[in-house]
């Protein structure tokens, strides 16, 4: 009898329990899976899985979800370890305090759900949707699913170049396509990402106008905008740039360049990203001038924009600016680092360090990254500074782009090596991973040992030059080394085939793309003076006008300039090598 009466004891206690779960909103767990719906003819169901990123929220059945208490949801004590929640089909109604807590980035709400409580999810969290959903209170990230491509209208204006106004006065930048979409990342994919325009305007100079290729183009934004649209998004990109421009003069409505700059802001105040890049020098050379320029420019932007993030881009060190320092281009990065870093901690700025990615590419990657000025960027060098922004601003893995650039403004194509060494320099300088360079180290070329030294070597490009002819210049110089006294240990003179559109070095990037894998010459020929421009990987100190085959415009290539080197120069200027070079064969 005893036992009877605890058994009926447990049973009333399992009774209370029940009923007191059942007053507080609270759902029985069975299997794994906790019961939310939330009347007799709903039969949501929602429960934990582990997966191989994490901890998932797996929401299922049909019919409504129940509200729940703030804090009351049955796996609210697991919420921070919740890296993604998934609604399935069936499921009409999103209950409150469902996703509070829940640390994912994002939530896809089926196109079964037609209404939403307030407080469903917090406010950091993006609410991806179908079609319209009654939300008791509006999400601030609302996204509706898009499959169209979103359109964008690149606009970018050049000080010297540009006719007319960037903007027209009156002229509406706005479109339909200016909405907050999403999509998914592939077709076979349940991965979804933010697909919305987004307006990003670059402000500068030729650091910032120049490809290395042509001297109007697009420069470093178009090539910005290609990887970021290649990476899934959608840019609209703008920039307002002028020779030798500091931010002071674009911060000058009186200025040329600054009025364009007062017009578009005045006109668009939703620009997502303002990129500033100052003068290459003046951060540490006039830096109360550069900080006066930053705190101008951001006023600017302050009162003109609704949510604007601002960056400061670092430019690089450069063979010729460091040179008039008396300096190596590590050294000049360094200075111009610290000074871009230290106005974005006083401003507030984010920092985009390309100068860093340059440094790193540089050093460490051997790649030559200026035009035939020495200063300003080749194409490898745009093509670097534009993956670094994609990186530092858009958080994009840039290493996974496919694009290459090859062809916009007749940019020369890169070889698969040195894209790849520039998307790794990009990812890291992007992901705060910065290069840091020995004082005494002087660059991929320096520090040449005694008997590296005493060997020249020669690569011949055979578009424009017959095996034969070749052989017999160097041998003439073997003579001429002789006669004059020049020492030398070895002659490593290379050929690569050219002549024919089918022979693997007839274009100049594969070429001199070869020519890097194999070791730096010391000469390269024959070539034009736009060599430099034309490839990625070698540049030119001095050209020597030479006639090859009656052609007067060819050129023999420096690539250093040591004293074996300077020899052949001499050599070449000599009429025994003029008659070699210019005959018919």
């Amino acid at each position: 009898m005893k036992r009877r009466t605890g058994r009926l004891a447990v049973y009333c206690l399992l009774g209370i329990l029940a009923a007191a779960f059942a007053a507080l909103g609270l759902s029985a767990c069975s299997g794994g899976r906790w019961d939310i719906a939330a009347g007799a003819d709903s039969t949501v169901t929602a429960q934990l899985v582990e997966t191989e990123n994490g901890t998932e929220l797996r929401i299922g059945g049909r019919g409504e979800m129940r509200d729940f208490e703030e804090g009351g949801a049955p796996w609210q004590d697991r919420a921070e370890e919740i890296a993604a929640v998934t609604v399935g089909s069936g499921v009409t109604y999103i209950g409150a305090n469902a996703f509070a807590g829940i640390d994912a980035d994002y939530v896809i709400l089926p196109s079964t759900v037609t209404a939403a409580s307030e407080n469903f999810a917090d406010e950091a969290m993006k609410i991806f949707v179908f079609g319209d959903v009654d939300f008791a209170s509006e999400p601030a990230l609302v996204y509706t699913y898009r499959e169209e491509e979103i359109v964008t209208r690149d606009r970018f204006w050049q000080s010297d170049k540009s006719s007319g106004d960037i903007i027209a006065d009156g002229e509406d930048l706005s479109s339909a396509d200016d909405g907050r979409y999403w999509r998914y990342v592939r077709e076979d994919s349940d991965e979804a990402q933010v697909y919305e325009k987004l307006k990003v305007l670059f402000i500068g100079n030729s650091f910032t106008y120049r490809n290395g290729v042509v001297e109007f183009s697009s420069g470093v934004p178009g090539l910005f905008d290609g990887i970021a649209e290649d990476l899934g998004f959608a840019v609209e990109t703008y920039s307002i740039t002028g020779p030798g421009w500091y931010l002071e003069s674009h911060a000058n409505p009186s200025d040329r360049c600054g009025r364009q700059v007062d017009k578009l802001l005045s006109a668009c105040d939703d620009f997502d990203y303002i990129v500033l890049q100052d003068q290459s020098t003046c951060p540490y050379r006039e830096n109360a001038r550069f900080l006066n320029g930053v705190e101008r420019m951001c006023e600017k932007i302050e009162s003109t924009q609704t949510h604007a993030e601002v960056y400061l881009y670092e430019t690089w060190g450069s063979p010729f600016s460091s040179a008039e320092d008396g300096t190596t281009i590590a050294e000049m990065e360094s200075k111009l680092r610290s000074a871009y870093t230290a106005a974005g901690e006083q401003f507030g700025l984010h920092v985009t360090y390309v100068g860093a990615a340059f440094t790193d590419a540089y050093y460490n990657g051997g790649i030559y990254l200026w035009d035939t000025d020495n200063r300003h960027q080749g194409f490898a060098g745009a093509y670097l500074s534009a993956a670094t922004h994609v990186g530092s601003m858009l958080g994009a893995d840039v290493r996974e782009t496919a694009f290459t650039g090859e062809g916009l403004y007749g940019a020369p194509a890169l070889g698969e090596e040195t894209l790849t060494a520039l998307r790794e320099a990009a990812y890291r300088a992007a992901s705060g991973e910065l290069a840091v360079i020995d004082e005494g180290e002087q660059g991929p070329d320096g520090g040449e040992d005694e008997e590296q030294a005493q060997i020249l070597k020669i690569a011949c490009w055979g578009r424009f030059m017959k095996e034969e002819k070749f052989r017999r210049l160097v041998d003439g110089f073997e003579t001429y080394a002789q006669e004059n006294g020049v020492e030398y240990r070895e002659i490593a003179a290379t050929y690569y085939e050219g002549a024919a559109t089918s022979d693997p070095y007839y274009y100049i990037a594969n070429f001199t793309a070869q020519v890097y894998r194999d070791g730096d010459p010391d000469i390269v020929l024959p070539c034009a003076t736009n060599f430099n421009a034309n490839q990625a990987t070698l540049a030119a100190v001095e050209f020597v006008p030479v006639d090859v085959y009656g052609q007067t415009d060819r050129r023999v290539a420096a690539i250093n300039d040591d004293a074996l080197t300077k020899a052949f120069l001499d050599y070449v200027r000599t009429d025994e090598a003029a008659a070699i070079l210019a005959a018919q064969d």
